[in-house]
């Protein structure tokens, strides 16, 4: 009896810890979907990666007020204003469009009404930040492409 006690106890521990850790080790990365708006605009040396302090800037108050409103249906809702240094802004662009996230290479595809696409890089994306590479030119005359990027803010 005692020899069948040991033998169960030592069978249960043997069980409960050899149990597969893989589904701890998931990284979820966070998700695109949700309401950004612009809150800085980037330059970073291709050369090296440092900022390029000349060609980078804070979002504007109306940039600040644009938006793009990304759904887990796949539609890009654009929203951008335009005004002048006291504030006043008026709709530039209201527009819905279609676009696909591949998380895995980090690239978004979105593709406008008149058959156009645009493809963007995520260069981050965390719960309250999305920056995307919008341009790749040489602005710093090294002769390497720099990049340029708009860090949005969830709201």
């Amino acid at each position: 009896m005692i020899k069948k006690a040991l033998f169960l106890s030592i069978a249960a521990l043997v069980a409960f810890s050899c149990s597969s850790d893989d589904d701890t080790n998931t990284v979820n990365e966070p998700s695109i979907v949700g309401k950004w708006h612009p809150s800085k605009y980037m330059a970073y040396s291709g050369k090296d990666g440092s900022i390029i302090t000349n060609e980078s800037s804070d979002a504007g108050v109306c940039d600040k007020k644009s938006f793009i409103d990304l759904n887990s249906a796949g539609k890009w809702h654009e929203m951008d204003y335009y005004g002048n240094t006291g504030g006043q802004c008026a709709v530039d662009l209201d527009a819905t469009y279609d676009y696909t996230y591949d998380a895995a290479s980090k690239k978004l595809q979105v593709k406008y009404s008149n058959g156009a696409t645009d493809v963007y890089t995520v260069k981050k994306l965390t719960d309250t930040q999305l920056e995307l590479i919008e341009e790749l030119f040489d602005t710093n005359g090294d002769g390497i492409k720099d990049e340029f990027t708009t860090l949005f803010s969830r709201e």
